[in-house]
Protein backbone atom coordinates (compact mmCIF):
# COMPACT_ATOMS: atom_id res chain seq x y z
CA UNK A 1 0.00 0.00 0.00
CA UNK A 2 1.39 3.39 -0.99
CA UNK A 3 0.68 6.80 0.53
CA UNK A 4 -1.34 7.67 -2.59
CA UNK A 5 -3.48 4.54 -2.01
CA UNK A 6 -4.16 5.74 1.54
CA UNK A 7 -5.25 9.13 0.24
CA UNK A 8 -7.67 7.56 -2.23
CA UNK A 9 -9.10 5.10 0.30
CA UNK A 10 -12.90 5.80 0.60
CA UNK A 11 -12.90 5.68 4.42
CA UNK A 12 -10.33 8.47 4.56
CA UNK A 13 -11.65 10.83 1.91
CA UNK A 14 -11.14 13.83 4.22
CA UNK A 15 -7.44 13.12 4.84
CA UNK A 16 -5.18 15.77 3.31
CA UNK A 17 -1.48 15.94 2.44
CA UNK A 18 -0.14 19.22 3.82
CA UNK A 19 3.54 18.72 2.90
CA UNK A 20 5.84 16.36 0.94
CA UNK A 21 3.36 15.82 -1.91
CA UNK A 22 6.02 14.30 -4.18
CA UNK A 23 6.52 11.40 -1.76
CA UNK A 24 3.13 9.81 -2.33
CA UNK A 25 4.72 6.74 -3.94
CA UNK A 26 6.30 5.75 -0.60
CA UNK A 27 5.29 2.26 0.46
CA UNK A 28 3.33 1.76 3.72
CA UNK A 29 4.01 -1.62 5.33
CA UNK A 30 2.72 -0.96 8.87
CA UNK A 31 1.13 1.66 11.14
CA UNK A 32 2.54 3.01 14.39
CA UNK A 33 1.60 5.60 17.02
CA UNK A 34 4.11 8.10 18.37
CA UNK A 35 4.69 7.79 22.11
CA UNK A 36 8.13 9.40 22.50
CA UNK A 37 10.11 12.24 20.85
CA UNK A 38 12.80 9.80 19.72
CA UNK A 39 10.37 7.23 18.32
CA UNK A 40 12.41 7.22 15.07
CA UNK A 41 15.07 5.10 16.77
CA UNK A 42 12.69 2.14 16.61
CA UNK A 43 11.61 2.59 13.01
CA UNK A 44 12.22 -0.41 10.68
CA UNK A 45 11.08 1.26 7.45
CA UNK A 46 7.67 1.62 5.79
CA UNK A 47 5.87 3.02 8.86
CA UNK A 48 2.90 5.39 8.70
CA UNK A 49 3.49 7.12 12.03
CA UNK A 50 0.54 8.89 13.69
CA UNK A 51 0.57 11.54 16.43
CA UNK A 52 -1.69 14.07 18.14
CA UNK A 53 1.30 16.39 18.50
CA UNK A 54 0.99 16.38 22.28
CA UNK A 55 4.63 15.39 22.88
CA UNK A 56 5.86 18.40 20.91
CA UNK A 57 3.14 20.95 21.69
CA UNK A 58 5.58 23.15 23.63
CA UNK A 59 7.97 23.37 20.70
CA UNK A 60 6.43 22.34 17.34
CA UNK A 61 9.76 23.05 15.63
CA UNK A 62 10.91 19.71 17.09
CA UNK A 63 8.92 18.12 14.26
CA UNK A 64 11.68 19.28 11.91
CA UNK A 65 14.27 16.99 13.53
CA UNK A 66 11.67 14.20 13.77
CA UNK A 67 10.94 14.32 10.02
CA UNK A 68 14.63 14.35 9.11
CA UNK A 69 15.21 11.22 11.19
CA UNK A 70 12.03 9.47 10.04
CA UNK A 71 13.16 9.99 6.45
CA UNK A 72 16.61 8.56 7.27
CA UNK A 73 15.01 5.49 8.84
CA UNK A 74 12.81 4.85 5.80
CA UNK A 75 9.41 5.68 7.32
CA UNK A 76 6.72 6.32 4.73
CA UNK A 77 4.73 9.27 6.17
CA UNK A 78 3.67 11.18 9.27
CA UNK A 79 -0.02 11.54 10.12
CA UNK A 80 -0.95 14.35 12.54
CA UNK A 81 -4.14 15.48 14.24
CA UNK A 82 -4.07 19.26 14.12
CA UNK A 83 -6.40 21.67 15.94
CA UNK A 84 -6.13 19.86 19.26
CA UNK A 85 -2.69 20.39 20.77
CA UNK A 86 -1.10 22.11 17.76
CA UNK A 87 -3.12 24.36 15.47
CA UNK A 88 -0.61 24.61 12.67
CA UNK A 89 2.84 23.23 11.82
CA UNK A 90 5.62 25.84 11.50
CA UNK A 91 6.62 26.73 7.96
CA UNK A 92 10.12 25.37 8.56
CA UNK A 93 8.61 21.94 9.22
CA UNK A 94 6.56 22.13 6.01
CA UNK A 95 9.65 23.23 4.05
CA UNK A 96 11.84 20.36 5.27
CA UNK A 97 9.10 17.82 4.47
CA UNK A 98 8.77 19.27 0.96
CA UNK A 99 12.52 19.19 0.49
CA UNK A 100 12.74 15.54 1.57
CA UNK A 101 9.51 14.58 -0.28
CA UNK A 102 8.32 13.19 3.05
CA UNK A 103 4.49 13.28 3.24
CA UNK A 104 2.76 14.86 6.23
CA UNK A 105 -0.91 13.83 6.32
CA UNK A 106 -3.59 15.84 8.13
CA UNK A 107 -5.93 13.49 10.08
CA UNK A 108 -9.26 15.02 11.21
CA UNK A 109 -10.00 14.88 14.94
CA UNK A 110 -13.04 12.62 14.48
CA UNK A 111 -10.78 9.63 13.80
CA UNK A 112 -9.43 7.58 16.67
CA UNK A 113 -6.12 5.84 16.05
CA UNK A 114 -7.95 2.50 15.86
CA UNK A 115 -10.19 3.92 13.11
CA UNK A 116 -7.05 4.42 11.02
CA UNK A 117 -4.91 1.48 12.10
CA UNK A 118 -7.39 -1.34 11.48
CA UNK A 119 -8.42 -0.43 7.88
CA UNK A 120 -4.82 0.20 6.82
CA UNK A 121 -3.49 -3.07 8.29
CA UNK A 122 -6.45 -4.95 6.81
CA UNK A 123 -5.70 -3.48 3.39
CA UNK A 124 -1.98 -4.31 3.70
CA UNK A 125 -2.73 -7.91 4.74
CA UNK A 126 -5.35 -8.33 2.02
CA UNK A 127 -2.95 -6.94 -0.56
CA UNK A 128 -0.22 -9.31 0.62
CA UNK A 129 -2.69 -12.19 0.38
CA UNK A 130 -3.69 -11.17 -3.15
CA UNK A 131 -0.03 -10.83 -4.11
CA UNK A 132 0.82 -14.26 -2.68
CA UNK A 133 -2.15 -15.83 -4.43
CA UNK A 134 -1.15 -14.25 -7.73
CA UNK A 135 2.48 -15.22 -7.21
CA UNK A 136 1.50 -18.81 -6.50
CA UNK A 137 -0.68 -18.89 -9.60
CA UNK A 138 2.16 -17.59 -11.79
CA UNK A 139 4.60 -19.97 -10.12
CA UNK A 140 2.32 -22.90 -10.88
CA UNK A 141 1.93 -21.81 -14.51
CA UNK A 142 5.68 -21.67 -15.10
CA UNK A 143 6.35 -24.84 -13.09
CA UNK A 144 3.86 -26.79 -15.21
CA UNK A 145 5.48 -25.32 -18.30
CA UNK A 146 8.92 -26.55 -17.24
CA UNK A 147 7.60 -29.99 -16.25
CA UNK A 148 6.02 -30.30 -19.70
CA UNK A 149 9.43 -29.59 -21.24
CA UNK A 150 8.87 -25.88 -21.81
CA UNK A 151 11.59 -24.28 -23.90
CA UNK A 152 12.96 -20.75 -23.56
CA UNK A 153 10.70 -19.77 -26.45
CA UNK A 154 7.62 -21.05 -24.58
CA UNK A 155 8.66 -19.33 -21.36
CA UNK A 156 8.93 -15.97 -23.15
CA UNK A 157 5.59 -16.49 -24.93
CA UNK A 158 3.93 -17.30 -21.59
CA UNK A 159 5.40 -14.21 -19.92
CA UNK A 160 4.28 -12.06 -22.87
CA UNK A 161 0.74 -13.38 -22.47
CA UNK A 162 0.66 -12.89 -18.68
CA UNK A 163 1.82 -9.26 -18.54
CA UNK A 164 0.45 -8.30 -21.96
CA UNK A 165 3.64 -6.61 -23.09
CA UNK A 166 6.10 -7.32 -25.87
CA UNK A 167 8.93 -9.42 -24.40
CA UNK A 168 12.18 -10.59 -25.94
CA UNK A 169 14.95 -12.62 -24.36
CA UNK A 170 18.54 -12.19 -25.49
CA UNK A 171 20.68 -15.25 -24.77
CA UNK A 172 24.27 -14.05 -24.38
CA UNK A 173 25.73 -17.54 -24.11
CA UNK A 174 24.34 -18.70 -27.45
CA UNK A 175 23.97 -15.22 -28.98
CA UNK A 176 20.31 -15.80 -29.78
CA UNK A 177 17.14 -13.69 -29.53
CA UNK A 178 13.82 -15.25 -28.51
CA UNK A 179 10.56 -13.60 -29.50
CA UNK A 180 9.95 -14.38 -33.17
CA UNK A 181 8.78 -10.90 -34.17
CA UNK A 182 12.01 -9.26 -32.97
CA UNK A 183 14.77 -11.42 -34.40
CA UNK A 184 16.44 -8.53 -36.25
CA UNK A 185 16.61 -6.01 -33.40
CA UNK A 186 19.89 -4.30 -32.52
CA UNK A 187 20.49 -5.59 -28.97
CA UNK A 188 22.88 -2.79 -27.92
CA UNK A 189 20.33 -0.19 -29.00
CA UNK A 190 17.50 -2.06 -27.26
CA UNK A 191 19.39 -2.26 -23.95
CA UNK A 192 19.99 1.49 -24.10
CA UNK A 193 16.32 2.33 -24.66
CA UNK A 194 14.13 -0.29 -22.96
CA UNK A 195 13.67 -1.77 -19.50
CA UNK A 196 15.56 -5.04 -19.07
CA UNK A 197 16.28 -7.63 -16.38
CA UNK A 198 19.68 -9.42 -16.37
CA UNK A 199 19.59 -13.19 -15.94
CA UNK A 200 22.54 -14.11 -13.69
CA UNK A 201 23.79 -17.45 -12.44
CA UNK A 202 26.71 -17.30 -9.97
CA UNK A 203 27.24 -13.63 -10.86
CA UNK A 204 27.69 -14.43 -14.57
CA UNK A 205 25.24 -12.79 -16.97
CA UNK A 206 23.64 -15.27 -19.35
CA UNK A 207 21.00 -13.07 -20.90
CA UNK A 208 18.40 -10.30 -20.58
CA UNK A 209 14.62 -10.28 -20.36
CA UNK A 210 13.75 -7.12 -22.27
CA UNK A 211 10.41 -5.29 -22.06
CA UNK A 212 10.22 -4.32 -25.72
CA UNK A 213 7.44 -1.83 -25.09
CA UNK A 214 7.24 1.96 -25.27
CA UNK A 215 5.53 2.08 -21.87
CA UNK A 216 8.26 2.48 -19.26
CA UNK A 217 6.14 1.69 -16.18
CA UNK A 218 6.14 -1.91 -14.92
CA UNK A 219 3.31 -2.80 -12.52
CA UNK A 220 3.98 -4.72 -9.29
CA UNK A 221 2.21 -7.85 -10.55
CA UNK A 222 4.25 -7.68 -13.76
CA UNK A 223 7.42 -7.64 -11.64
CA UNK A 224 6.22 -10.81 -9.89
CA UNK A 225 5.62 -12.56 -13.22
CA UNK A 226 9.05 -11.47 -14.51
CA UNK A 227 10.70 -12.76 -11.33
CA UNK A 228 9.10 -16.20 -11.75
CA UNK A 229 9.97 -16.23 -15.46
CA UNK A 230 13.58 -15.43 -14.51
CA UNK A 231 13.69 -18.38 -12.12
CA UNK A 232 12.46 -20.92 -14.68
CA UNK A 233 14.69 -19.37 -17.33
CA UNK A 234 17.70 -19.98 -15.10
CA UNK A 235 16.68 -23.62 -14.70
CA UNK A 236 16.25 -24.02 -18.45
CA UNK A 237 19.56 -22.25 -19.14
CA UNK A 238 21.42 -24.46 -16.66
CA UNK A 239 19.92 -27.58 -18.22
CA UNK A 240 20.78 -26.40 -21.71
CA UNK A 241 24.32 -25.40 -20.78
CA UNK A 242 24.85 -28.68 -18.92
CA UNK A 243 23.91 -30.64 -22.05
CA UNK A 244 26.14 -28.44 -24.17
CA UNK A 245 29.04 -28.79 -21.73
CA UNK A 246 28.88 -32.57 -21.85
CA UNK A 247 29.08 -32.47 -25.63
CA UNK A 248 31.64 -29.64 -25.49
CA UNK A 249 33.97 -31.69 -23.34
CA UNK A 250 34.33 -34.25 -26.11
CA UNK A 251 34.64 -31.50 -28.73
CA UNK A 252 37.38 -29.77 -26.73
CA UNK A 253 39.23 -33.06 -26.24
CA UNK A 254 39.21 -33.63 -30.01
CA UNK A 255 40.43 -30.09 -30.82
CA UNK A 256 43.14 -30.33 -28.16
CA UNK A 257 44.25 -33.67 -29.60
CA UNK A 258 44.49 -31.98 -33.00
CA UNK A 259 46.60 -29.02 -31.91
CA UNK A 260 48.79 -31.12 -29.57
CA UNK A 261 49.41 -33.74 -32.32
CA UNK A 262 47.75 -36.53 -30.34
CA UNK A 263 46.05 -38.15 -33.34
CA UNK A 264 47.40 -41.26 -35.02
CA UNK A 265 46.26 -40.75 -38.59
CA UNK A 266 44.40 -38.62 -41.09
CA UNK A 267 41.56 -41.16 -41.06
CA UNK A 268 41.14 -40.75 -37.29
CA UNK A 269 40.78 -36.98 -37.77
CA UNK A 270 38.22 -37.45 -40.53
CA UNK A 271 36.19 -40.00 -38.53
CA UNK A 272 36.12 -37.95 -35.32
CA UNK A 273 35.32 -34.74 -37.22
CA UNK A 274 32.27 -36.37 -38.82
CA UNK A 275 30.71 -36.84 -35.36
CA UNK A 276 30.45 -33.05 -35.05
CA UNK A 277 29.82 -32.38 -38.72
CA UNK A 278 33.23 -30.72 -39.09
CA UNK A 279 35.47 -30.74 -42.16
CA UNK A 280 39.19 -30.04 -41.81
CA UNK A 281 40.18 -31.28 -45.27
CA UNK A 282 39.98 -27.91 -47.06
CA UNK A 283 42.78 -26.17 -45.17
CA UNK A 284 43.09 -24.60 -41.72
CA UNK A 285 44.65 -21.71 -39.82
CA UNK A 286 45.06 -21.65 -36.03
CA UNK A 287 44.57 -18.36 -34.18
CA UNK A 288 45.25 -17.89 -30.46
CA UNK A 289 43.77 -15.06 -28.39
CA UNK A 290 45.77 -14.77 -25.16
CA UNK A 291 44.88 -12.37 -22.31
CA UNK A 292 47.94 -10.28 -21.41
CA UNK A 293 49.29 -10.68 -17.85
CA UNK A 294 46.22 -12.61 -16.68
CA UNK A 295 48.20 -15.13 -14.62
CA UNK A 296 50.18 -12.34 -12.94
CA UNK A 297 47.03 -10.56 -11.80
CA UNK A 298 45.35 -13.84 -10.79
CA UNK A 299 48.18 -14.89 -8.47
CA UNK A 300 48.21 -11.51 -6.71
CA UNK A 301 44.51 -11.64 -5.74
CA UNK A 302 42.67 -13.19 -2.82
CA UNK A 303 40.11 -15.97 -3.34
CA UNK A 304 37.09 -13.66 -3.69
CA UNK A 305 38.77 -11.41 -6.27
CA UNK A 306 40.08 -14.44 -8.14
CA UNK A 307 36.50 -15.61 -8.63
CA UNK A 308 35.59 -12.17 -9.97
CA UNK A 309 38.60 -12.28 -12.32
CA UNK A 310 37.53 -15.72 -13.59
CA UNK A 311 34.09 -14.27 -14.37
CA UNK A 312 35.73 -11.46 -16.35
CA UNK A 313 37.79 -14.03 -18.26
CA UNK A 314 34.66 -16.03 -19.13
CA UNK A 315 32.93 -12.87 -20.35
CA UNK A 316 35.98 -12.00 -22.49
CA UNK A 317 36.00 -15.48 -24.03
CA UNK A 318 32.23 -15.28 -24.54
CA UNK A 319 32.64 -12.02 -26.46
CA UNK A 320 35.54 -13.33 -28.59
CA UNK A 321 33.62 -16.53 -29.46
CA UNK A 322 30.57 -14.52 -30.45
CA UNK A 323 32.53 -12.26 -32.83
CA UNK A 324 34.77 -14.93 -34.37
CA UNK A 325 31.95 -17.42 -34.96
CA UNK A 326 29.88 -14.64 -36.49
CA UNK A 327 32.66 -13.43 -38.81
CA UNK A 328 34.28 -16.75 -39.75
CA UNK A 329 32.00 -19.57 -40.78
CA UNK A 330 32.64 -23.04 -39.32
CA UNK A 331 35.19 -21.77 -36.77
CA UNK A 332 35.80 -24.24 -33.93
CA UNK A 333 37.48 -23.44 -30.65
CA UNK A 334 38.89 -24.66 -27.35
CA UNK A 335 40.22 -23.00 -24.19
CA UNK A 336 43.61 -23.32 -22.53
CA UNK A 337 43.91 -21.44 -19.22
CA UNK A 338 43.84 -17.75 -20.25
CA UNK A 339 43.84 -18.45 -24.01
CA UNK A 340 41.11 -19.29 -26.48
CA UNK A 341 42.22 -21.13 -29.61
CA UNK A 342 40.35 -21.16 -32.92
CA UNK A 343 40.75 -23.37 -35.98
CA UNK A 344 39.65 -21.24 -38.91
CA UNK A 345 39.02 -22.45 -42.43
CA UNK A 346 39.93 -19.92 -45.12
CA UNK A 347 40.12 -20.99 -48.75
CA UNK A 348 43.64 -21.40 -50.07
CA UNK A 349 43.01 -19.04 -52.98
CA UNK A 350 41.55 -16.38 -50.65
CA UNK A 351 44.25 -16.09 -47.97
CA UNK A 352 45.00 -12.41 -48.65
CA UNK A 353 41.37 -11.42 -48.07
CA UNK A 354 41.26 -13.66 -44.99
CA UNK A 355 44.26 -11.85 -43.54
CA UNK A 356 42.79 -8.40 -44.16
CA UNK A 357 39.46 -9.45 -42.64
CA UNK A 358 41.11 -11.07 -39.62
CA UNK A 359 43.18 -7.95 -38.91
CA UNK A 360 40.03 -5.79 -38.97
CA UNK A 361 38.15 -8.16 -36.69
CA UNK A 362 41.05 -8.58 -34.26
CA UNK A 363 41.48 -4.79 -34.01
CA UNK A 364 37.80 -4.43 -33.16
CA UNK A 365 38.00 -7.22 -30.54
CA UNK A 366 41.10 -5.76 -28.86
CA UNK A 367 39.57 -2.29 -28.69
CA UNK A 368 36.29 -3.52 -27.22
CA UNK A 369 37.93 -5.75 -24.59
CA UNK A 370 40.30 -2.98 -23.52
CA UNK A 371 37.44 -0.51 -23.15
CA UNK A 372 34.98 -2.88 -21.47
CA UNK A 373 37.17 -5.14 -19.34
CA UNK A 374 40.44 -3.15 -19.00
CA UNK A 375 42.44 -6.11 -20.34
CA UNK A 376 44.59 -6.24 -23.45
CA UNK A 377 45.05 -9.38 -25.53
CA UNK A 378 47.82 -10.57 -27.83
CA UNK A 379 46.82 -12.57 -30.88
CA UNK A 380 49.00 -15.04 -32.75
CA UNK A 381 48.06 -16.56 -36.11
CA UNK A 382 49.77 -19.61 -37.61
CA UNK A 383 50.25 -20.25 -41.30
CA UNK A 384 47.74 -21.95 -43.58
CA UNK A 385 47.99 -25.75 -43.58
CA UNK A 386 46.10 -27.79 -46.14
CA UNK A 387 46.38 -31.14 -44.39
CA UNK A 388 44.48 -31.66 -41.09
CA UNK A 389 47.52 -33.53 -39.76
CA UNK A 390 49.46 -30.24 -39.87
CA UNK A 391 47.03 -28.28 -37.66
CA UNK A 392 49.43 -28.72 -34.73
CA UNK A 393 52.16 -26.98 -36.78
CA UNK A 394 49.91 -23.95 -37.32
CA UNK A 395 49.11 -24.00 -33.58
CA UNK A 396 52.79 -23.98 -32.59
CA UNK A 397 53.42 -21.17 -35.05
CA UNK A 398 50.60 -19.15 -33.49
CA UNK A 399 52.14 -19.71 -30.03
CA UNK A 400 55.53 -18.60 -31.33
CA UNK A 401 53.93 -15.51 -32.91
CA UNK A 402 52.49 -14.49 -29.53
CA UNK A 403 55.85 -15.01 -27.81
CA UNK A 404 57.74 -12.86 -30.31
CA UNK A 405 54.95 -10.26 -30.49
CA UNK A 406 55.19 -9.81 -26.71
CA UNK A 407 58.96 -9.45 -26.93
CA UNK A 408 58.60 -6.71 -29.51
CA UNK A 409 55.33 -4.96 -28.60
CA UNK A 410 54.81 -6.11 -24.99
CA UNK A 411 51.01 -6.47 -25.33
CA UNK A 412 47.84 -5.83 -27.35
CA UNK A 413 49.36 -6.92 -30.66
CA UNK A 414 48.30 -9.16 -33.55
CA UNK A 415 51.10 -11.15 -35.18
CA UNK A 416 50.92 -13.47 -38.18
CA UNK A 417 53.62 -16.13 -38.29
CA UNK A 418 54.25 -15.43 -41.94
CA UNK A 419 55.04 -11.78 -41.04
CA UNK A 420 57.76 -12.66 -38.52
CA UNK A 421 60.42 -12.51 -41.23
CA UNK A 422 63.94 -12.76 -39.89
CA UNK A 423 62.63 -13.26 -36.33
CA UNK A 424 61.72 -16.83 -37.30
CA UNK A 425 65.32 -17.49 -38.25
CA UNK A 426 66.69 -15.89 -35.08
CA UNK A 427 64.36 -17.96 -32.97
CA UNK A 428 65.63 -21.22 -34.46
CA UNK A 429 69.33 -20.41 -34.71
CA UNK A 430 70.55 -19.67 -31.22
CA UNK A 431 69.98 -19.80 -27.48
CA UNK A 432 68.83 -16.79 -25.47
CA UNK A 433 72.34 -16.33 -24.08
CA UNK A 434 73.84 -16.26 -27.57
CA UNK A 435 71.27 -13.72 -28.73
CA UNK A 436 72.06 -11.41 -25.80
CA UNK A 437 75.82 -11.83 -26.30
CA UNK A 438 75.46 -10.97 -29.98
CA UNK A 439 73.49 -7.75 -29.61
CA UNK A 440 75.62 -6.59 -26.68
CA UNK A 441 78.78 -7.06 -28.71
CA UNK A 442 77.50 -4.62 -31.36
CA UNK A 443 75.22 -2.14 -29.57
CA UNK A 444 76.00 -2.78 -25.88
CA UNK A 445 78.27 0.26 -25.68
CA UNK A 446 75.48 2.49 -26.97
CA UNK A 447 73.06 1.13 -24.37
CA UNK A 448 75.60 1.84 -21.61
CA UNK A 449 76.29 5.34 -22.94
CA UNK A 450 72.58 6.23 -23.03
CA UNK A 451 72.11 4.98 -19.48
CA UNK A 452 75.14 6.80 -18.07
CA UNK A 453 74.56 10.09 -19.90
CA UNK A 454 70.76 10.18 -19.99
CA UNK A 455 70.74 10.28 -23.80
CA UNK A 456 68.67 8.35 -26.33
CA UNK A 457 71.01 7.55 -29.21
CA UNK A 458 69.47 4.08 -29.40
CA UNK A 459 66.21 5.59 -30.64
CA UNK A 460 68.13 7.51 -33.33
CA UNK A 461 69.89 4.30 -34.38
CA UNK A 462 66.54 2.47 -34.63
CA UNK A 463 65.06 5.26 -36.75
CA UNK A 464 68.08 5.16 -39.06
CA UNK A 465 67.71 1.41 -39.51
CA UNK A 466 63.94 1.71 -40.15
CA UNK A 467 64.63 4.35 -42.81
CA UNK A 468 67.24 2.28 -44.62
CA UNK A 469 70.09 4.34 -43.08
CA UNK A 470 68.94 7.47 -44.94
CA UNK A 471 69.99 10.49 -42.83
CA UNK A 472 67.72 13.04 -44.54
CA UNK A 473 64.58 10.91 -44.23
CA UNK A 474 65.40 10.08 -40.61
CA UNK A 475 66.01 13.74 -39.73
CA UNK A 476 62.65 14.66 -41.23
CA UNK A 477 60.88 11.86 -39.36
CA UNK A 478 62.48 12.86 -36.04
CA UNK A 479 61.80 16.59 -36.64
CA UNK A 480 65.47 17.56 -36.27
CA UNK A 481 67.87 19.52 -38.49
CA UNK A 482 69.95 17.53 -40.97
CA UNK A 483 73.19 18.78 -39.37
CA UNK A 484 71.94 17.54 -35.99
CA UNK A 485 71.25 14.19 -37.60
CA UNK A 486 74.80 14.05 -39.02
CA UNK A 487 76.23 14.87 -35.60
CA UNK A 488 74.21 12.07 -33.96
CA UNK A 489 75.18 9.60 -36.68
CA UNK A 490 78.89 10.33 -36.22
CA UNK A 491 78.53 10.24 -32.44
CA UNK A 492 76.87 6.80 -32.64
CA UNK A 493 79.72 5.48 -34.81
CA UNK A 494 82.23 6.94 -32.35
CA UNK A 495 80.52 5.23 -29.37
CA UNK A 496 80.15 1.90 -31.17
CA UNK A 497 83.60 2.10 -32.77
CA UNK A 498 81.97 0.93 -36.01
CA UNK A 499 81.73 2.32 -39.53
CA UNK A 500 78.00 2.40 -40.30
CA UNK A 501 78.77 3.31 -43.90
CA UNK A 502 80.21 -0.18 -44.21
CA UNK A 503 77.63 -2.78 -45.31
CA UNK A 504 79.02 -5.50 -43.01
CA UNK A 505 78.82 -3.30 -39.91
CA UNK A 506 75.33 -2.11 -40.87
CA UNK A 507 74.16 -5.72 -41.23
CA UNK A 508 75.55 -6.70 -37.82
CA UNK A 509 73.95 -3.69 -36.11
CA UNK A 510 70.63 -4.37 -37.88
CA UNK A 511 70.65 -7.96 -36.61
CA UNK A 512 71.59 -6.72 -33.11
CA UNK A 513 68.59 -4.36 -33.06
CA UNK A 514 66.26 -7.23 -34.01
CA UNK A 515 67.73 -9.46 -31.32
CA UNK A 516 67.35 -6.64 -28.78
CA UNK A 517 63.64 -6.51 -29.60
CA UNK A 518 63.35 -10.25 -29.04
CA UNK A 519 65.23 -10.12 -25.74
CA UNK A 520 63.12 -7.38 -24.15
Amino acid sequence: MKVEDLMSYPLFDDFEIIAGHKGIDREITTVSVMDAPDIYKWMKGGEFLMTTGYIMKENPLDFKNLIINLDKMGASALGIKLKRFIDKLPQEVIDIADRLNFPIVFIPLKYSFVDVINPILSEIINKQARTLLYSQKIHNSFTELVIDGGSIEKIIKTLTKIINKNIIYYDIYFDKIYGAAYIDVDIDNVLDNYIYYPIKIDNIKYGYIIIYDEQKIIAEYDEIAIEHASTVLKLEIQKKISNIQIESRYRHEFIQDLIMDNVKSLQEIINRAKVYDWDFEKGNVVAIFDIDNFKGQYLNLNKENRIELEIIKENIFLYIRKIIKNKFKDAVYTNFSDSIIFILKPFENDLDNFKVKFKEVSTMIKKEILQKYKFSITIGVGSYKLSPTDINISYNQAKKSIQIARNIYRKNATMFYEDLGIYKLFDKLSSETEKIDFYKSYIGKLLEYDQENNTNFLNTLKCLYENDWNLKVTAKQMYIHYNTMKYRFNKIMEILKLDLKNSEDKLNVSVALKLLDMAK
